[in-house]
């Protein structure tokens, strides 16, 4: 008897089908992703990728509040969409840098937007915690196109108030809430997030 050698043309029709198949299968996984990943970095406003990595940098910054209550240059002093205070550096040791150190965020406008109102969100370090808490050091642009920027204090959580001053309150607040809101592509997107000072407080 003869053995067969070779595919039979079924089973070559088999094979192509499901080759057709996975390939198709990974066209769609490629485009979805591609058109998610086009979404979330359009041309026009803020990357999600950059707003998440700001609010939590605000959020983690002011967790590692430095306070002293017979101080005067540590302070924690912030309004609604300002804020300046003591913050610890955890990578001090590392970097050979001052373990405390003054941090500022707050809003700038943008000159050269094409829409009104956009600002930059901006981070203002001071290796220097001096007796002038609001100059020198450096400004970072953190994010770009931001349409506001909110803060609010709370001691309790009960109550919450747009200003606070530690000079005058001989303390800081327990909790601060986090506002951001950004333009993303063609829409403006918020995004929050909570804070709770005083884990360094002394």
């Amino acid at each position: 008897m003869k053995r067969r050698k070779g595919f039979t043309l079924i089973e070559l029709s088999i094979v192509i089908m499901m080759l057709s198949t996975i390939f198709i299968m990974l066209f769609l996984v490629f485009y979805t992703s591609h058109e998610i990943s086009r979404k979330n970095s359009s041309k026009k406003g803020a990357n999600r990728r950059d707003i998440l990595y700001a609010i939590e940098n605000i959020r983690s910054s002011i967790t590692r509040t430095y306070y002293i209550d017979n101080q005067r240059r540590v302070l924690f002093v912030g309004k609604a969409d300002r804020l300046v205070f003591s913050s610890s550096n955890p990578n001090a040791e590392e970097e050979d840098s001052a373990s405390v150190r003054e941090v500022s965020f707050y809003l700038r406008k943008m000159e050269d937007s094409k829409m009104e109102d956009m600002n930059y969100l901006i981070r203002r370090e001071d290796e220097m915690v001096d007796s002038f808490p609001t100059q020198g050091g450096v400004e970072h642009i953190f994010l770009e196109n931001v349409k506001s920027f909110q803060l609010k204090y709370s001691e309790r959580g009960d109550k919450w108030v747009d200003e606070w001053n530690s000079r005058t309150s001989k303390k800081i607040p327990r909790l601060v809430r986090i506002e951001i809101v950004s333009l993303v592509g063609n829409s403006f997107l918020k995004y929050e997030s909570l804070a709770h000072p005083a884990i360094l407080f002394k």
